[in-house]
This record gives structure tokens, C-alpha cells and sequence, in this order.
């Protein structure tokens, strides 16, 4: 038997010694849904840590004895590959990825939100987040702390509020958690907050509708200061450029804050991010300077 399928059948065989049904071991599927607990006992999917940890608690067992002799290592490969996606998000080769079979259910969750974010920006093609990641949605829904998961998950949504219509009580609710999560000691959260945020700016520019939008970017600076992800700023300058000109028609600080973006991307040498601020910039002051 496979690692996954011996911890699956571990867990399982507690959980009914206990006389105990999926759902009150879940129970508000806060922590684990019904569906995740039915893919890991069936050995469909290997538990994280927390869930060990969370069904070691609910089950008031030992973890070591929902492991037995199995080991829950994850590759280093692994997390190489997830760094270089994150941090530069036009890397990805699933050829070189760690191989999946010995990854997580949410360390999965990770490449496949990091994929299809990718997929979503550059050619436009994904389903929803609502479908696609149903369980994961779900729980999202009924989280005050967010983990990088679910700052993924956030982000891949806004993503989709781009370009398709959306309800406004769940993206409302999504944008005020959103707004309230703090920076971490973890780099790949932080880099991945201000990509939640700006995928959320996103829709605002997209939709013409800066009304709402002062909260984000104010969040976005803070963000950018204190975790010192000064190549963000250019971005959050070309944003705030967007806000003066559309909703606060002021002309002089709209122009302003793009001079200090094309400046900053031209000291970074990033020459993809000083054409597309000249287009923008373009598209949106010229026919004010003429």
C-alpha cells in the first residue's frame, strides 16, 4: 500500500472505532470538509500536517498513531519549483516539478491555484473558483485568517471578477477579509497578499468603478513598506495614478505618480513593466496633455 492509502486507513479505522459518522469529525468543514476527509481515509489524498494535527485533536489520539511508520516529507524539489513560481510567475514547467504523487492534497492546491492563475491572466481560460475548488471555496468563506492557500485562492477569484460577472455579496465579503489580513514572517505569503490585492485593484480599473478602491491601495502601500517589496511599487504607483485621474480628477498628482513608477521600473532594469506603464500612461493622460 501507497503512504497515502496506510494513513488514510489509519485514520479511518480510529475514526469508527469511535463510532463516530465524517460529519461530526468535521463538523462545520471549517477545518476539514466532509469530501477532503472521505479522499484522505480512502487514500485518494495525503493530509497536510494541520489536518493530521486537527483530526489527532478531534479524535483525541496520538498523531503518531494516524502516521504509524509512514513519513510525511515533502521533496526539497518541491519547494524549489513553488518558490520560483511565485516569485516569478511566468516560470512554470510541470515536467519539472516535484513528481505530484507525493505531494499533499493542499501542496497540490497550491501548484494548480498557481497554474491557473497563470492560465486565467495570459490566455484567459479556467473555470470558477466557486466550482473548480468547491470544498476550498467553502471553507474560504467561513475563514478570518487566511493561509497562502486561501490568499491564492482569493486572488485566482479576483483574477475571475475581471472578466466575468460575479456576485456582489461574496466578492464584498472576500474584499473586507481580504483588507484585514496581516504580513507574515513568510515571504511567499506576502509576495502573494500584494498579488491578492493588486488581482482585487484589478477589478475596480477593469469595471471603471474607483469608488471602493482607496482601501485596497492603501492597503497595498503598507504591505509594500513594510515587507520591503519595493519592485511592487511601480504597480501600485500606476494604481494610484488610476484612482487620482478617475476618481479624485486631479491631473498633476495622476501624472505624478506614473513619472515615479517609470522612474523606479528604469532603475529595476525591468523593461516588460516600462512598456506596458508607457501604454498605460498613454491611454490614460494623453488625451488630457493634447
Amino acid at each position: 500500500m501507497k503512504t497515502k492509502e496506510i494513513i488514510g486507513a489509519n485514520i479511518r479505522a480510529e475514526r469508527e472505532r469511535q463510532g463516530l459518522s465524517r460529519e461530526q469529525v468535521c463538523g462545520l468543514e471549517s477545518e476539514l470538509t466532509i469530501r477532503q476527509l472521505m479522499r484522505i481515509e480512502l487514500g485518494q489524498s495525503l493530509p497536510t500536517i494541520v489536518k493530521l494535527e486537527y483530526l489527532a485533536d478531534t479524535l483525541n489520539v496520538d498523531m503518531a498513531s494516524l502516521l504509524g511508520e509512514q513519513s510525511l516529507e515533502i521533496p526539497q524539489a518541491y519547494f524549489e519549483q513553488k518558490y520560483k513560481l511565485i516569485k516569478f510567475p511566468s516560470y512554470g514547467d510541470a515536467e519539472r516539478l516535484a513528481p505530484k504523487k507525493q505531494l499533499p492534497e493542499e501542496e497540490l492546491f497550491t501548484l494548480d491555484l498557481l497554474e491557473k492563475s497563470f492560465d486565467r491572466m495570459t490566455v484567459g481560460e479556467s473555470g470558477s473558483a466557486e466550482q473548480i475548488y468547491e470544498d476550498f471555496f467553502k471553507q474560504l468563506l467561513s475563514k478570518e485568517t487566511y493561509s497562502l492557500n486561501d490568499i491564492l485562492l482569493v486572488k485566482y477569484y479576483f483574477i475571475q471578477c475581471q472578466d466575468s460577472v460575479f456576485d456582489r455579496k461574496t466578492f464584498q465579503h472576500l474584499v473586507a477579509r481580504l483588507l484585514k489580513q496581516e504580513i507574515t514572517g513568510d515571504e511567499y505569503y506576502n509576495v502573494e497578499l500584494l498579488g491578492a490585492l493588486s488581482a482585487l485593484a484589478g477589478v475596480y480599473v477593469v469595471s471603471a468603478d474607483y469608488s471602493d478602491m482607496k482601501p485596497t491601495l492603501d492597503k497595498m502601500d503598507d504591505v509594500v513598506n513594510q515587507t520591503m517589496q519595493h519592485v511592487y511599487k511601480p504597480i501600485l504607483l500606476m494604481l494610484e495614478a488610476k484612482y487620482y485621474l478617475y476618481q479624485g480628477h486631479n491631473f498633476q498628482k495622476a501624472k505624478s505618480c506614473y513619472d515615479l513608477a517609470l522612474t523606479l521600473a528604469e532603475n529595476f532594469g525591468d523593461t516588460v513593466l516600462i512598456n506596458n506603464l508607457k501604454k498605460e500612461r498613454a491611454n490614460d493622460l494623453q488625451e488630457k496633455e493634447e
